[in-house]
């Protein structure tokens, strides 16, 4: 069986909707069962857990031999992957996918990238089979971005190999359910690196609605994302992130998505066409 953490999230929900069209029945870790089947669908076990209740992290990985492991962006993350990594030790799993963030380093100046690299560290210390996907910006994150026509950012120039989730998750899928991926750590990446006034025109072209990249400073972005609610260290991270976007953090592109699911990932343009109602403020998109 797998279990998989953040099933609701994301990510997670990709990975198990794929999960489910591959024959496999997953069981998902959650903090409302009921809420989370009626989303999932019935052809996932939803189990209510807590990471800061070790016992409830115990019980869901009973009869449990693969992971896919995800935890929300806090600073207790590898605190909480650590209780996940050692369950599945005592429950006997052979294989963990964990979903990291790309340029993992104890030494990285962001946050979410060392607290990242920790956690990889405890999974590659725990004897158990791993894999590790380092992707880089996600073509989702566009959706919060996109208010009244325009993306700010403080990205200048820079250019981001960005990928879709959904590629993602369909590399997890493929190391969770094939052999040979066990040890691999997979930077994912979209087909080309875009600056966000190229992000801009695509998302114009595909959706049929006029967008524009306006250039904004550092404190703009941070202030911004705190005041949706983003905990103060992160929102500091994400301005700090944008700022190395010029000095090419992210421009840059890798084969892994297709060398591991043998199709190539996902175009920006394919993207948008997809979520072009989420983009323009219609239906969300797939």
């Amino acid at each position: 069986m797998i279990l998989v953490t953040g099933g609701t999230g994301r990510v997670g929900s990709q990975v198990i909707k794929l999960l489910v069209a591959a024959g496999e029945r997953p069981r998902a870790f959650v903090r409302d069962s009921a809420a989370a089947r009626q989303r999932l669908g019935e052809q996932v076990e939803a189990v209510t857990g807590d990471l800061d209740r070790p016992e409830t992290v115990d019980a869901a990985l009973t009869g449990v031999d693969r992971v896919f492991l995800m935890t929300p962006q806090n600073t207790r993350q590898p605190q909480w992957e650590q209780t996940v990594i050692q369950a599945a030790g005592r429950a006997g799993a052979r294989h963990i996918v964990k979903l990291s963030v790309v340029k993992a380093d104890e030494r990285a100046s962001l946050q979410i990238a060392r607290q990242h690299r920790q956690a990889e560290q405890t999974l590659e210390q725990s004897g158990l089979a791993y894999t590790i996907l380092r992707p880089l910006f996600f073509m989702q994150n566009l959706l919060g971005m996109v208010r009244d026509g325009a993306i700010r950012t403080a990205a200048g120039d820079g250019r981001v190999g960005m990928v879709d989730v959904r590629d993602v998750a369909a590399v997890a899928v493929a190391a969770l359910t094939d052999h040979g991926h066990e040890g691999r750590i997979y930077t994912l990446s979209g087909p080309e690196p875009l600056s966000f006034d190229d992000v801009a025109r695509v998302l114009s072209e595909a959706t049929g609605s006029q967008m524009r990249h306006v250039r904004v400073s550092p404190t703009a972005v941070r202030t911004a994302l705190e005041r949706a609610g983003v905990a103060a260290w992160f929102a500091d991270d994400m301005s700090r992130l944008q700022q190395l976007f010029p000095a090419g953090y992210e421009d840059f592109t890798t084969d892994d998505v297709r060398s591991v699911t043998g199709s190539s990932p996902r175009t920006l343009a394919e993207f948008a066409g997809d979520f072009a109602g989420a983009l323009t403020g219609g239906p969300q998109g797939r």
